[in-house]
């Protein structure tokens, strides 16, 4: 260039602008749990990435948000005794910069987390969710110190009304055909439901947003326990119950038939070949093979009396004292593998399965898993390998287990005559709903989990026991 114009006030600019582009290189690293060159490094997740999907129709000009569920594995329930090998990895002081870069770098528009600490979330969370431009919203059992959030972008919602899903208490009026059994035990598990309504500013940039009132969105933790399987089934009907009855009473209030985009996501603690997650997504369900096998046998366990009933109980109290010793542990025929070879079961407990089986066959509603609509046109070696619904393989990698819990999903009508029992919905029935799946978050296989000991959390590589699942999708 001339050099007449390289004065010290151009120079003195240059540098200004070279420093800005290494400060975003530095934080883009940050973002990414990685230090830059120079600043000591530590490396606090494993980054994966966002893969998209390829569409063989044209192209469409819907909204894109990312849609994230995550079990970041409450402060409260870590227990040395379930985490022996893990050392520094479950304190807090690590896992809440490694937690927090991770969100940071996703980037999720709606993120559905569960497990959250309650006094976390009220010293921690809350604020640096409002630094990054999120509102959200916390619920959970009475008895319980962690719980639900959902978690979505201010500049593009604004929460309108909530519904809460104590499932412990839950019944279908008398007037149902069907009843749903009535719970076997106290869970003190919970869900619940945002609606959001579309910031006034989107919809002007997106005008074809406004023939939708807005968009609904779940969240849940269903129940954990080995011989669980009842429950949970039980529990998956209600979210369905729940949701359409949100739905119905959001149409009333709103005096309008435009509908909504319906989302439902989080630990559902069922496998896709479980009993739970077929009643939801393969309608009309028929539980056989091991579903049959499994839940005929959860029907067979012995709860605790006092199970969910102590001030302060969770998932892992199971050892109260009872007259003769614990139930649960020393009762007389208690099972002792949740999924045997093989069971015989009662009449009664034929019955009790028959009824579970027939009351989500009369609900017209159902669930579409994101990740089995098209997780196979973005990692096809880790789809389907253990299940016949296309989905990954794990979403949990602990200690003592290791399997798919989470799972984001589109909430339809269902009509009771068509048949979704045989395959997952494809790429083209999911954008009948008005939502076109663009990207999934890539899920690590079993070989790349590393040596054993490799049950998460561990430093530098997951920050929670459970592995985040995130949907790119676009409002059509």
């Amino acid at each position: 260039m001339d050099p007449s114009k390289l004065t010290p006030e151009y120079i003195e600019e240059q540098r200004r602008l070279r420093n800005l582009r290494k400060e975003a290189k530095a934080q883009e690293l940050r973002d990414q749990g990685i230090e830059p060159e120079g600043e000591e490094k530590e490396k606090l997740f494993i980054a994966r990435l966002l893969a998209p999907i390829h569409h063989e129709t044209k192209e469409v000009n819907g909204f894109p948000i990312k849609i994230m569920t995550y079990n970041v594995l409450a402060q409260a329930l870590i227990r040395r005794k379930l985490f022996p090998t893990n050392g520094p990895a479950l304190k807090w002081g690590y896992r809440s910069r490694a937690l927090l870069a991770e969100l940071k770098h996703y980037g999720a528009d709606i993120m559905c987390l569960q497990e959250l600490d309650y006094i976390q979330y009220n010293s921690f969370w809350k604020k640096e969710f409002e630094k990054l431009g999120y509102s959200s919203k916390y619920y959970r059992s009475n008895v319980k110190n962690h719980g639900l959030a959902i978690v979505y972008r201010e500049n593009f919602f604004i929460c309108k009304h909530q519904s809460f899903i104590n499932y412990d208490s839950e019944r279908t009026p008398e007037n149902e055909q069907v009843q749903l059994p009535i719970p076997r035990t106290i869970t003190q598990n919970v869900g619940f439901m945002c609606y959001l309504e579309f910031h006034p500013s989107l919809l002007q940039k997106h005008p074809h947003l406004s023939e939708k009132n807005g968009l609904i969105i779940g969240t849940t933790h269903l129940f954990w326990h080995p011989f669980g399987t009842f429950e949970r089934a039980r529990q998956t009907y209600l979210v369905l119950y729940k949701f359409k009855a949100f739905r119905e009473t959001l149409t009333k209030i709103l005096g309008n038939s435009k509908g909504f985009y319906n989302f439902f996501a989080g630990d559902m603690n069922s496998q896709p070949f479980d009993s739970p997650y077929l009643a939801i997504t393969s309608k009309p369900v028929t539980f056989k093979g091991r579903a049959s096998t499994v839940i005929s046998c959860s029907l067979s366990y012995q709860y605790s009396k006092n199970r969910g009933t102590v001030e302060g109980a969770d998932e892992d109290d199971d050892d109260e004292d009872e007259e003769g010793g614990n139930v649960e542990k020393f009762g007389k025929d208690q099972p002792r593998d949740p999924v045997p070879d093989h069971f015989e079961p009662t009449e009664d407990q034929l019955k009790l399965a028959k009824q579970m089986e027939d009351v989500h066959n009369a609900l017209d509603m159902r669930a579409i898993s994101l990740y089995s609509v098209g997780y196979n046109k973005v990692h096809p070696e880790n789809s389907g390998l253990d299940n016949d619904r296309n989905e990954p393989s794990f979403s949990n990698w602990a200690h003592t287990w290791r399997g798919l819990l989470d799972y984001i999903f589109v909430v339809s009508s269902w009509d009771l005559k068509q048949d979704f029992s045989e395959r997952p919905d494809t790429l083209e029935e999911l954008e009948q709903q008005n939502v076109r799946l663009v990207g999934l978050l890539k899920l690590p296989l079993p070989q790349e989990m590393g040596p054993e000991p490799s049950g998460q959390p561990r430093i530098g590589q997951y920050p929670s026991d459970h592995l985040c699942l995130m949907a790119e999708v676009e409002l059509i």
